[in-house]
């Protein structure tokens, strides 16, 4: 996955993302301009390499099959294709991820917004954005230490003092994250309400702590702020349903399960090979355990594959052995039974879902989901021992 960051300077124009939001909203696709700078001095020592990334992207699409030279037709493929760059979007205060899949020098002003032409602004890339994520709103200090020393720069950790960058920048993360592997579309969400943020900002304070936060998937932050806030509106009502409240904390808890077993399967497959090659079925579908970098299987799988004797002795004497054989098991045996009596049309109970959400959040208990993601941050490690 290639990763690329633009500074984007509120002085052009105050409203940028609002502005590119409004069009992406409305046609399901935008252009957003690089604007040349007017410094003659400012080269990019890197833009060979941002124009092979950029043919590369566009060849692999298919997105710019041309009606006319100037006119691209970005064709439906194009906009849901494999093949896409994330663009971070930042003015230091705020941080956005654009899902990029084409980028052209051909005026694409018809699907940007007006201020672009307005101003005759010089653009000398546009990139076309299917899907954008906001990330960080009005919070520098987030920005700086959450995000941008997670980005290297030519090996080294992005500087936000004293640089002499230019942009586009191709960057790196220390700890990578694939913003848009889910199929929904994000860009409906981007500002998320007031009420969306001081949930997150209790569940940081209260359960989680930044750092933790940080390392979870983004999906996982986004079910589990659903489903607490419908919980939280829902808590008096007896008659209410949760069956909804239930899937998101499943799906939280699906997420991190499967970004720990991959960690876990690509460590332990350095000691044994032969696990890549551990046979199982989903549905009727045979897969190896190869096989689950791109597929995610369901939850029962693990179960089955962690009783697995070359897993078992891979982990012997290990600090994880004990969670990967019985504790994780237990939970998910937990997850799956509530889940498909919610599944199977039995609305849960109140108690049911008040003690899902105990052990997910870590009210009154240490929280289940903190424990997968510590897990899987420990087996990361580079220098962690197996």
């Amino acid at each position: 996955m290639h990763n690329i960051l633009i500074l984007y300077n509120p002085y052009y124009q105050s409203d940028v993302i609002e502005q590119h939001l409004k069009i992406l909203i409305s046609k399901g696709k935008v252009a957003f301009g690089k604007i040349k700078s007017k410094r003659r001095d400012m080269i990019n020592s890197h833009e060979a390499e941002l124009e092979k990334i950029y043919e590369d992207l566009n060849l692999s699409n298919q997105s710019l099959k041309a009606e006319s030279p100037k006119t691209p037709n970005l064709t439906p493929r194009s906009l849901d294709g494999d093949k896409y760059l994330q663009l971070f979007l930042t003015d230091y205060s705020n941080l956005f991820v654009a899902k990029v899949v084409a980028v052209t020098s051909d005026d694409m002003s018809e699907i940007a917004p007006e201020y672009y032409k307005e101003k005759r602004l010089d653009v000398e890339k546009w990139f076309i954005i299917s899907d954008i994520r906001e990330l960080v709103r009005n919070d520098f200090e987030c920005v700086r230490d959450d995000y941008l020393a997670n980005f290297t720069v030519s090996g080294h950790t992005y500087a936000v003092y004293g640089n002499a960058y230019v942009y586009p920048l191709i960057i790196k993360m220390k700890q990578e994250t694939l913003y848009f592997e889910d199929e929904d579309k994000f860009y409906p969400d981007v500002y998320k309400s007031a009420e969306f943020l001081e949930i997150k900002r209790n569940l940081i304070r209260y359960c989680f702590g930044r750092s933790l936060i940080n390392l979870m998937h983004p999906d996982s932050i986004e079910n589990i702020i659903s489903a607490e806030i419908e919980y939280l509106d829902n808590i008096a009502n007896p008659l209410y349903d949760f069956s909804s409240v239930v899937v998101k904390y499943s799906k939280t808890m699906e997420q991190e399960i499967y970004a720990f077993a991959k960690v876990l399967i690509e460590r332990l497959a350095k000691i044994k090979p032969s696990i890549l090659k551990i046979p199982y079925e989903v549905q009727g579908t045979s897969f190896t355990v190869s096989d689950i970098f791109e597929n995610k299987p369901n939850l029962g799988t693990y179960k089955f594959l962690f009783k697995n004797r070359l897993i078992q002795d891979a982990l012997e004497g290990n600090l994880l052995q004990n969670y990967v054989a019985r504790t994780l098991p237990k939970v998910i045996t937990e997850l799956q039974d509530l889940r498909n009596e919610t599944v199977h049309a039995k609305a849960p109970t109140h108690a049911d879902v008040t003690k899902l959400r105990a052990k997910i959040v870590g009210a009154t208990c240490e929280s289940v989901l903190a424990k997968v993601v510590k897990a899987r941050a420990e087996a990361g490690k580079a220098n962690y021992i197996f």
